[in-house]
């Protein structure tokens, strides 16, 4: 069995979804391709794999094309999801509040379209028990998997608890970690308690990561409360090692919340810090309560969790590492291959028959597709199951147009070895580009590691576009240059790039051999050093 993955979004989620999803099939020998859910190879890929999970993609004509081309070779569709995103009902979820009339009619607008495409797939891959019961609802074939972590996210937070001694911090320290900005009511449901807490035990401090408002009755404790902004997640696990425990309240009475997986449990798991958790249903499964991590239901039981961690360091530290030898046991991606296998091949050997006409047995070119679906395909990049290095990210202001007599030229510095892709962000302001672009990553000064020649018409307008190259065993440190030149653009638009929001992490971009002030949008990903 060869499994086709069509992603829908990027970073922290698309790690969580397809990639550890392929990571858990491999372990199994089963194959995976990963693309975006934009990506016109999806069509020509159909053909040689067993079966389609298209991993929160929303409803349009592409993926209506993609669905018929499926049924037509007899590929069964899995539509697999993590967040309550398919139940149009939830007229008012926490995502909403503080949102626009505009905000709103668009979030509801996408909630609608990731329902048809799900109802239009043979079976749904959920992740925590609300979201399976809207598919059984429906009376589809329908599996509970629940998230896990990788190989590497274990060996970085087992690297990062080596690496902090016993007694290493000056105080004790409780962690909050917020991945988006969304999450001030979630710390604010516990802010009374965490306040009494704070006031019993002053030499405790309180880290917050990431883009959340202190909550009023933390003010007062404004002086023990450690901000810091977003960490990547490969640096994320030396910021959890820092403290005793890390709490994940959330407003789970709510239908939406309630649906939220045990994501923040595994991150601190991987580090041995134990976790204090709202009693949702993700969270009730993978805490035992008092053994691997601490359930609490209101501000009682989060004072008692609290005050226990504080009081008895060594417990803390036992249900961290327990927590640790749980994770690495039930949610490490040879356990998690055996079931969803299990699921995926049972989906195929039911539904695969073909159910259609002749409709997409020859597939479409590129070109063909992106005529057919303007606005809808595009090779759109997602990250890959490597290492991130670089990231600049992007910015407001947009390059001048890369058109045939120009060259641009952006040096940037690999921070470790085996540099292996190249990203860069690029604008097309939704036009039909039909022209070349062509791309060489060189050693600075020197020779050239790699050119790539793509068709813009296939960029993806303000999202990033792939480089490959030969992994450099010898990168880190080492200096690069991307230079880009189109070929063909005669009177049509030629493709921009947007500028870089951290340019201090690269060298101004020069045109045609004269540097600005500005760099454009990079990332970079190096290979896994072997272990």
């Amino acid at each position: 069995m060869r499994v086709l993955m069509a992603s829908g979004i990027d970073g922290f989620c698309h790690r969580y979804g397809p990639l550890h999803w392929a990571a858990q099939l491999a372990t199994q020998g089963i194959a995976s391709t990963v693309w975006a859910h934009t990506d016109p190879r999806l069509a020509a890929d159909l053909e040689s794999h067993d079966l389609l999970v298209l991993y929160r993609v929303p409803d349009g004509g592409w993926i209506r094309h993609l669905l018929g081309r499926a049924a037509a070779l007899g590929r069964p569709a899995v539509f697999a999801v993590d967040d309550l995103i398919v139940a149009p009902e939830l007229a008012d979820p926490p995502p909403l509040r503080r949102r626009s009339a505009a905000e709103r009619r668009l979030w509801h607008d996408g909630i609608r379209r990731y329902r048809r495409t799900l109802e239009a797939s043979d079976a749904l891959l959920a992740t925590t028990g609300p979201i399976a019961a809207v598919g059984r609802e429906l009376g589809l074939p329908t599996a509970l998997h629940r998230q896990g972590v990788s190989a590497a996210e274990l060996a970085l937070g087992a690297a990062a608890r080596a690496a902090r001694p016993a007694g290493a911090a000056a105080r004790p320290r409780l962690g909050y970690f917020s991945g988006t900005a969304t999450h001030d009511d979630d710390l604010g449901a516990i802010a009374a308690p965490l306040a009494a807490v704070l006031a019993r035990h002053p030499d405790v401090e309180l880290l917050v990561a990431g883009p959340v408002t202190l909550p009023a009755a933390l003010v007062p404790h404004a002086e023990r409360v450690v901000r810091c902004g977003l960490v990547g997640w490969t640096e994320l696990p030396d910021l959890i090692a820092t403290c005793v425990a890390s709490l994940a309240p959330l407003e789970w009475r709510d239908p939406f919340v309630a649906a939220k997986g045990a994501v923040k449990f595994l991150e601190a798991a991987a580090v041995s810090v134990p976790v204090i958790a709202s009693p949702t249903d993700a969270f009730c499964d993978a805490v035992r309560d008092g053994v691997t991590g601490w359930i609490a239901a209101d501000d009682a039981a989060w004072e008692h969790a609290l005050d226990t961690v504080l009081a008895h360091p060594e417990r803390a530290a036992h249900v961290g590492t327990t927590a640790r030898a749980d994770v690495a046991m039930r949610f490490a991606p040879a356990a998690q291959g055996r079931p969803l296998a299990a699921f995926l091949s049972t989906v195929v050997a039911g539904l695969r028959r073909a159910r259609g006409t002749a409709l997409g047995r020859v597939a479409r070119a590129e070109r063909e597709l992106v005529a057919m679906h303007p606005g809808e395909v595009a090779r759109a990049a997602r990250e890959p199951a490597a290492r991130p290095d670089l990231r600049a990210a992007a910015g407001a202001g947009v390059s001048p147009p890369l058109g045939d007599d120009r060259v641009f030229a952006q040096r940037f510095t690999c921070r470790r070895a085996g540099l292996f892709r190249v990203d860069v962000h690029t604008v097309t302001y939704g036009l039909a580009l039909d022209h070349r672009l062509e791309a060489t990553v060189r050693h600075a000064g020197g020779d050239a590691v790699a050119t790539r020649e793509l068709w813009a018409g296939v960029a993806p307008d303000r999202d990033w576009l792939a480089i490959d190259l030969p992994a450099e065993a010898d990168s880190a440190g080492r200096d690069y240059v991307l230079e880009l030149r189109a070929r063909g653009t005669g009177e049509r638009n030629a493709l921009s790039f947007t500028r870089a929001a951290t340019p201090t992490e690269l060298a101004p971009l020069a045109i045609d051999g004269v540097a600005g002030t500005e760099a454009i949008a990079l990332r970079t990903f190096t290979t896994w050093p072997e272990p």
